[in-house]
């Protein structure tokens, strides 16, 4: 078999392109998990805040019930 220097250059080139690429999906993906753990946190405080948020409306309902009516 004869030896191409031309045909090992390429097979070099798209060996570190092929190498490339796959560290890039990895990059992507890690950047899609941490993204994805930021917004798993977001949702978690947003929950937070519409318990929150629940529970002042219950009382101002309470307060509201409570008052007298207006003639």
């Amino acid at each position: 078999m004869t030896s191409d220097p031309s045909l090992k250059l390429r097979v070099a080139r798209l060996e570190n392109e092929t190498e490339s690429i796959y560290e890039l999906i990895t990059d992507i993906r890690t950047t899609q998990l941490e993204h994805t753990q930021r917004l798993d946190r977001v949702e978690t405080r947003l929950d937070g805040v519409e318990t929150k948020l629940h529970g002042v409306e219950i009382k101002l309902d309470e307060v509201l019930r409570r008052l007298p009516e207006s003639a």
